[in-house]
């Protein structure tokens, strides 16, 4: 299950100054040539570049035409987001007894969770991991949260506990919108917990429009 081949065009989204680092800046003017080269030559998804990049980098250099030092520069881009497949014992905001029962039962990273929500219903999951659905629609949310940069136990949790519990939830929302939602919970909440950045939520939102 490859839960990061993004689409080439899709960089356009990423490489932006409200979305990604001050270090990638300097590709942002060249972004456009790059992906319409790619594409052009029928490159269309990160794993058809790196099948080329991984066994003739010239190859990709000759494609897009780019001086030395940018090409290396969009391949690190073009990772950036790359899945980070968790370990189920950081979700430190679910029951111990729960993080117990799944990691007894052979599961103990996200994508193990990924994988079983794919092929059972919440239901059957509940059944097989020994615990209860509302634990089961936690965790599976907690693990797709987390597939966002940035996010870990703490603000999986946070985003959770608004109703921000998919990816969907970010992908059909605004910056705005999901700032004033999470504003107004932990003002009601008193959970202590911190609003996002400005530019934090944005890569957020705009990762979420990409991620397959």
């Amino acid at each position: 299950m490859n839960l990061d081949n993004i689409k080439i065009a899709d960089m356009r989204i990423i490489l932006n100054k409200d979305t990604t680092l001050a270090r990638y800046y300097p590709l942002i003017p060249w972004k456009e040539t790059i992906i319409e080269r790619l594409m052009g030559n029928g490159i269309l998804f990160k794993s058809q570049y790196d099948e080329i990049y991984d066994s003739d980098f010239e190859r990709i250099r000759q494609i897009t035409e780019m001086q030395e030092g940018i090409d290396e520069s969009f391949h690190a881009a073009l990772h950036l987001h790359d899945f980070k497949n968790r370990s189920i014992k950081e979700f430190k905001s679910i029951g111990s007894d729960v993080i117990a029962e799944v990691l007894a039962h052979g599961y103990r990273k996200s994508l193990d969770i990924i994988k079983l929500a794919f092929e059972k219903s919440e239901e059957e999951m509940s059944e097989i991991l020994y615990i209860g659905r509302t634990d089961v629609r936690k965790i599976c949310a907690m693990c797709h949260l987390m597939r966002l940069p940035g996010v870990k136990d703490t603000r999986a949790s946070l985003y959770y506990d608004c109703g921000l519990q998919r990816l969907d939830d970010f992908r059909n929302s605004t910056q705005d919108k999901i700032l004033e939602t999470i504003a107004d919970y932990i003002g009601h909440s008193g959970c202590g917990k911190s609003v996002p950045q400005k530019k934090e939520l944005a890569t957020q939102i705009a990762v979420s429009r990409i991620l397959p």
